[in-house]
């Protein structure tokens, strides 16, 4: 055999295994979320109260949409990205309802909030500002500055909207 044809022999036999082990990775991603979401709904209908699973659906859905892999590897469909972000709005209002003090609840809903697909910029500003101030009382540094960093993004996207005066906004807890 010539040099060529044992290097396109060699070629073709990594492409297919590159091939194979992205599928096996796509199959996998596919049952990990159908089981997660299966087993936090479950929990849900145990004790509708769980703060615990609500807030991990809810961050669910939400990165499933920047991380959604199609069978057929197109970008997902606008409006199922915004059928997963609605999903997981109502899931993280449910997790601050029953626990309003969730600095980590407010951030993530005010990240699904300033997406493209969902664009509330209010919500966006008013939750991150909630999460920054109870990250403050709660002493959490790195919170506070993910809350920061997120609030420099979101006064650039909607500076109209960051002029009306969010500081006057109360945490959760205070008169």
């Amino acid at each position: 055999m010539s040099i060529d044809t044992k290097l396109r022999q060699f070629l073709l036999a990594v492409l297919s295994i590159t091939v194979f082990c992205s599928g096996c990775y796509l199959t996998r991603g596919v049952d990990q979320w159908s089981s997660t979401k299966r087993d936090l709904e479950k929990k849900i209908l145990k004790n509708s109260d769980s703060y615990d699973a609500h807030y991990k659906l809810g961050t669910a859905y939400a990165t499933r949409v920047d991380n959604f892999s199609m069978p057929y590897q197109f970008s997902i469909p606008y409006h199922w990205k915004k059928k997963f972000s609605r999903k997981a709005i109502f899931y993280l209002e449910e997790a601050i309802r029953i626990k309003p003090e969730s600095a980590e609840a407010h951030l993530a809903l005010g990240e699904v909030f300033g997406t493209h697909h969902i664009n509330d910029g209010v919500g966006a500003i008013k939750h991150t500002v909630i999460a920054k101030k109870l990250s403050e009382k709660q002493k959490n540094t790195k919170g506070v500055v993910q809350a920061e960093s997120n609030l420099r993004a979101l006064s650039k996207k909607y500076f109209s909207f960051y002029l009306l005066g969010f500081s006057d906004i109360h945490i959760p807890g205070q008169l």
